[in-house]
């Protein structure tokens, strides 16, 4: 048998024969897939709702939608019309993915926030307890203050009993003029620890008011909440003048009992018993 006309026209028609089947498998595919999603989206302020914006989307060809608003919390599921809450001001970038039947796309937006919503501290139930009424030294505990470390608060002081002006001395932390406040009442004399002279006695009064203080329940250790005076550790103190930062945390708090800790987990801490005056 003569094979050459075969080996000829496979030769000459073959590569015609697959440019055309890959052509039809291609428009096939595409065909299967559908058009790319289109992604875009507008942002309005929620009346009523402290720092809440509506998102909604405005995406063309998708039916899936994910967000990411800029809060750390990363890209999450969601739908394609949405409120998002900032708890503190800021400028956020909000992006949206929406995805359709031939791929996805993503818009961003830039979100900003005028001020922190103040409502989640306002209503936490240790910050209602801290402001509900002055705190002072334990005056009849054996240990109203200690000093050690994280692990062993008190490993290097075990406690003794307060100077006659440490008795006397009134902290009052309070909320006013949309501010977070502190204020500390001598009465007359300020005990001096180790880094004042002279040392371990009382010395002049050192009271202060209205002091701008944080408040956060983040806590980094062992606490319930952060309390951050501004600055230096002196002159803002509470308790003792040797604290070793401007950082306390709230061990544990009752309606009139509360220990705090001065000093981060890394730091000497000083952990000091307060009463209700």
């Amino acid at each position: 048998m003569n094979y050459k006309p075969i080996i000829r026209f496979l030769y000459l028609y073959l590569p015609l024969i697959m440019v055309s089947f890959l052509n039809f498998s291609c428009k096939d595919e595409v065909h299967e897939l559908g058009v790319p999603a289109n992604a875009s989206f507008k942002v309005s302020k929620v009346d009523g709702k402290a720092n809440t914006f509506l998102l909604e989307s405005t995406s063309e060809n998708a039916y899936r939608y994910q967000w990411d608003i800029g809060t750390e919390e990363g890209l999450k599921a969601g739908v394609a019309k949405q409120e998002a809450y900032f708890l503190k001001k800021g400028i956020y970038n909000v992006k949206l993915y929406a995805y359709g039947n031939g791929g996805y796309d993503m818009a961003t937006q830039q979100v900003t926030v005028d001020s922190d919503d103040l409502t989640p501290i306002l209503t936490n139930p240790t910050f209602q307890m801290l402001t509900a009424h002055p705190w002072k030294l334990d005056p009849v505990s054996a240990s109203p203050i200690i000093v050690g470390t994280e692990g062993n608060p008190g490993e290097y002081f075990g406690g003794g009993p307060l100077a006659n002006c440490q008795v006397d001395d009134v902290y009052t932390f309070a909320f006013t003029n949309n501010d977070f406040k502190l204020s500390y009442n001598a009465n007359g004399a300020t005990f001096n620890a180790g880094n004042l002279q002279p040392n371990y006695v009382c010395g002049s009064d050192r009271s202060y008011n209205n002091v701008s203080f944080t408040f956060s329940t983040v806590v980094a250790g062992a606490g319930l909440a952060t309390i951050t005076l501004p600055g230096a550790p002196i002159p803002n103190f509470i308790g003792v003048t040797d604290i070793s930062s401007n950082n306390f945390r709230i061990i544990s708090i009752s309606a009139n009992e509360m220990v705090l800790r001065s000093g981060k987990a890394t730091e000497v801490v000083h952990q000091m018993r307060f009463i209700r005056n």
